[in-house]
């Protein structure tokens, strides 16, 4: 009885210290990308309506982003409905920009700073506009 219990205690103990270093690195990955953030981003994504762009985008996402949100944006993938469903974005693109580089560690969405770079992100952001549904907010 006594080395269940304490066997219980460990893994509660172990349990919690993971969960307390996962917040910590969230938050300091947070702290990182937002550094990273260093320039005012526009209300609305400069590339936005570009052939190029666009084209561009789409082979970025492809590479970078349909492993979680899924081959339409909609947030299904080959594990699940896991992610959020680009399609109806309706935070603005500032927003989306600021997300993807500082990603949302408490979604499980790492910061992409690192990895993608400012005009990459408006390529992807153009890209994303044109599989936007009814409701979608890519502007501020």
């Amino acid at each position: 009885m006594i080395s269940r219990l304490y066997t219980q205690w460990v893994l509660v103990c172990a349990t919690t210290l993971v969960m307390i270093g996962a917040l910590s690195l969230g938050k300091l990955l947070n702290a990182v990308a937002q550094e990273k953030l260093t320039t005012p981003v526009p209300s609305s994504n400069p590339l936005s309506g570009d052939p190029t762009a666009i084209e561009q985008g789409g082979k970025l996402y492809f590479k970078w982003c349909v492993q979680c949100h899924g081959s339409n944006a909609d947030g299904r993938s080959r594990f699940g409905a896991y992610a959020k469903d680009l399609r109806q974005f309706s935070l603005g693109y500032s927003m989306f920009f600021a997300t993807v580089v500082a990603g949302r560690p408490q979604k499980k969405m790492p910061p992409w700073a690192e990895f993608i770079t400012p005009e990459e992100i408006q390529q992807i952001g153009a890209y994303l506009e044109t599989l936007a549904i009814e409701g979608a907010n890519w502007k501020d």
